[in-house]
């Protein structure tokens, strides 16, 4: 199953999940982990590393992100070029999946897969492990701050509540001033909302 995308949401992995196989004598162990940023990920590919340290290749593939931001990376890790970390990221891309990384190890056992098996048998270690995994829907959000006369507090808040945003902290002194966190995609229209709720008498920090 695939996952459509809007522009501010993506699907990830709730938890790390792991799989294993045997083909033509090569033992396979693939591992998943949600991570949320490219140090993460890279964190999470030297721990396989060093658990499986006597392995002959772990090979990976992360992406974090979306749109314009979105990064992602793989490697073959002394596989022949292509047919490794490559079939593991379309794996990826095949979820809809976003802030994942996966490591899939191999111990050789003697017998050669060629360049097609080789392919085969890493996009199926991949596609099979993210088919396992237990995935939640997560949102890119954006934290709006905004202050307001205390006219309009009561104003500002009918409108975060109405749009399901979320408030993140409040402080009063002259005026109040709002930490908000709303989804990327909602993040115009509430100031819009807001100018108009209170007839321009709102001032956005950021």
């Amino acid at each position: 199953m695939s996952y459509k995308l809007s522009s501010d949401q993506f699907y990830q992995l709730k938890q790390q999940s792991r799989f294993e196989e045997k083909v033509k004598g090569s033992h396979f162990i693939s591992t998943a982990r949600p991570v949320a940023s490219e140090g993460e990920a890279v964190s999470f590919i030297e721990e396989m590393k060093r658990e499986y340290h006597d392995a002959n290749h772990n090979v990976f593939a992360w992406k974090v992100g979306l749109g314009r931001g979105q990064r992602y990376r793989y490697s073959d890790d002394g596989e022949p070029s292509g047919t490794a970390g490559l079939p593991v990221l379309k794996a990826i891309d095949a979820r809809g999946l976003s802030n994942v990384c996966v490591v899939v190890t191999r111990y050789f056992g003697g017998i050669k897969l060629g360049t097609g098996g080789l392919m085969r048998s890493y996009g199926r270690m991949a596609s099979e492990l993210l088919k396992t995994c237990e995935i939640e829907k997560k949102y890119f959000t954006e934290t709006v701050t905004f202050s307001v006369s205390f006219d309009f507090v009561n104003v500002a808040h009918n409108i975060i509540n109405t749009m399901d945003a979320e408030l993140k902290d409040s402080q009063y002194s002259e005026n109040v001033t709002f930490d908000v966190e709303i989804r990327a995609s909602q993040a115009t229209l509430f100031r819009s909302k807001l100018t108009d709720g209170t007839n321009g008498q709102v001032r956005f920090i950021r």
